[in-house]
């Protein structure tokens, strides 16, 4: 069976593989000449640092992760400056002075995407977020479930009403057991840069996770699995 468990720092570079392997909707992006370890640190390197970070270790290997922000305004304070050195450093390929042009429209849409949110996503629904990834071969089990009790359990040891998470779900993908967990669909951006790079529409769309009246759902799922003292 699947342990979660608090992360450790070594584990960060399971945690980055991951991501990277996962970041185009499950597969790794098909970007020649994309620094992934930056973007990689562009991401993930707020989590790692200053907030609540977990993994799921299968057979001694990291197989997945949940990345927790229990502090909305530092994480956008840090997301803002570090996205712009970001940018600064991705101007050569943008400009054509390397890589070649799918590196170039992966970052350009990736600017579209980020303008479109800065200019129409509505304010965060709740003070706290999360991110969480798993590798395919653990995905047909309650893991994810696990993984949102922990964080239900975070979030309510801190006071707060609830949490939410960004998803990228392809066109017709159904939602129906996410809705009867208890979350909550909001806003909905079509992604310009994962509709591109999975060659059908993609929507960029915000789950929230309100505690109250929550179901058991998660509860009922997490029961044999615990973490530490996060676990109630």
């Amino acid at each position: 069976m699947a342990e979660i468990r608090p992360a450790r720092a070594v584990d960060d570079v399971d945690v980055r593989r991951i991501f990277v392997a996962t970041m185009a909707l499950g597969s790794p992006p098909d970007v020649p000449g994309l620094d992934t370890d930056a973007y990689a640190r562009l991401c993930l390197d707020w989590y790692l640092t200053r907030g609540d970070a977990f993994v799921v270790e299968e057979d001694g290997r990291v197989r997945g992760y949940l990345l927790c922000c229990l502090d909305q305004r530092d994480h956008g304070r840090w997301s803002r400056r570090e996205g712009l050195r970001w940018l600064a450093a991705s101007l050569p390929a943008l400009l054509g002075l390397r890589g070649g042009a799918r590196l170039r429209r992966f970052l350009r849409l990736r600017i579209v995407d980020g303008w479109r949110a800065f200019r129409h996503a509505p304010p965060p629904p709740y003070p706290a977020h999360a991110h969480f990834n798993l590798e395919a071969g653990v995905r047909g089990n309650d893991v994810g479930h696990r993984l949102a009790a922990v964080m239900d359990d975070l979030v309510a040891a801190r006071g707060l009403d609830g949490w939410y998470g960004e998803m990228n779900f392809p066109e017709g993908m159904p939602t129906g057991a996410l809705t009867r967990a208890g979350a909550v669909l909001g806003h909905r951006e079509r992604s310009a840069t994962f509709s591109w790079l999975a060659g059908q529409p993609v929507w960029r769309t915000t789950v929230a996770r309100p505690l109250a009246g929550r179901t058991r759902a998660f509860r009922d799922r997490a029961e044999p699995q615990r973490v530490g003292a996060v676990m109630a």
